[in-house]
């Protein structure tokens, strides 16, 4: 089968190839125009590549059965890879603005100059952090393993390995978006369960909601032609619900780099109000069930 293009994606007529490889071909065009600014340690190239390797990876998942599945296989093991590598800088960027809008409101019982003591020494922190991450991307991307994944993603856009459901109509994209929706409630629901028992397992839980509230959200994304103009309210919606979840996620990331930073950082900042910043951020991450309930509003 040829390589769709975008303007090929005709609901009625189109392939699930066609309509899947459209959005493939956007990812991999993503990640692979910002091979130069990754490799200059653009920071504004971090979350857009990010980004398009979790869509790929979600599409993978999601749309897995259109490609040959080694190959498919193989592509999502190594996008994992790297999205991780690149994951460690996004944090570390997060962190630093989390950390660079801490004021009087967040630490309340700190006077201004110790709060501004803790700024500098998590900003410090951070960006030492990242510099140290940035090498780690460097090396791992320009390395043999980097290059032939550049390679690959080369390959998936201008010869994709399509399998035996490439061939069918478009409109069964339908059916593995309405499966993708059905993963978030089931997710949310154990979530619930798990916070209502008391479990600590229900933050995981949520986080596994997260990601399955993404990989529906750019299912839809990805069949929109064919889903036409509800396309938009559900992508607003699980937009929403992503992030309601995504600031528990913020927190519960900021909660264990505090703690793994303390001992080092309290020497450089006044203890009481690095004390009082960890205190205030456990408060967030134990707030499981007003995330919660804010994630039921948004999906009633």
């Amino acid at each position: 089968m040829a390589r769709p293009d975008m303007a090929d994606v005709e609901p009625v007529t189109a392939s699930l190839g066609t309509l899947v490889q459209a959005y493939v071909d956007e990812q991999c065009g993503v990640i692979l125009d910002a091979r130069a600014a990754l490799t200059a340690h653009d920071e504004a190239a971090v979350h857009p590549v990010r980004v398009a390797i979790r869509r790929l990876r979600a599409t993978l998942s999601t749309f897995g059965s259109v490609y040959d599945e080694d190959d498919a296989a193989r592509l999502a093991h190594e996008l994992r890879w790297a999205g991780a590598l690149l994951g460690v800088v996004r944090d570390l960027q997060v962190l630093a603005k989390r950390f660079a809008d801490l004021d009087r409101t967040t630490v309340t019982e700190s006077t201004a100059g110790a709060v501004s003591a803790v700024q500098r020494a998590l900003g410090d922190r951070t960006e030492h952090d990242r510099a140290s991450a940035w090498q780690d991307v460097s090396i791992a991307l320009n390395g043999p393993r980097g290059m032939a994944l550049f390679t690959e993603l080369a390959r998936w856009r201008d010869d994709p390995p399509f399998g035996l459901w490439a061939a069918r109509p478009a409109k069964k994209a339908r059916a593995e978006v309405e499966k993708a929706d059905a993963r978030v409630r089931s997710r949310l629901r154990r979530a619930s369960a798990a916070a209502n028992a008391g479990e600590d397992a229900a933050v995981r839980l949520m986080h596994d909601a997260r990601k399955a509230a993404k990989r529906h959200r750019y299912a839809v994304e990805l069949a929109e032609p064919v889903l036409g103009v509800t396309a938009d309210e559900m992508i607003a919606r699980r937009r929403d619900l992503q992030d309601a979840l995504g600031a528990h996620q913020d927190a519960v990331v900021a909660l264990g780099y505090l703690q793994r930073v303390a001992p080092t950082a309290q020497l450089r900042a006044t203890a009481s109000a690095f004390s009082e910043l960890i205190t205030r951020t456990r408060e967030q991450v134990d707030d499981v069930s007003g995330v919660l309930s804010e994630a039921a509003r948004i999906e009633s």
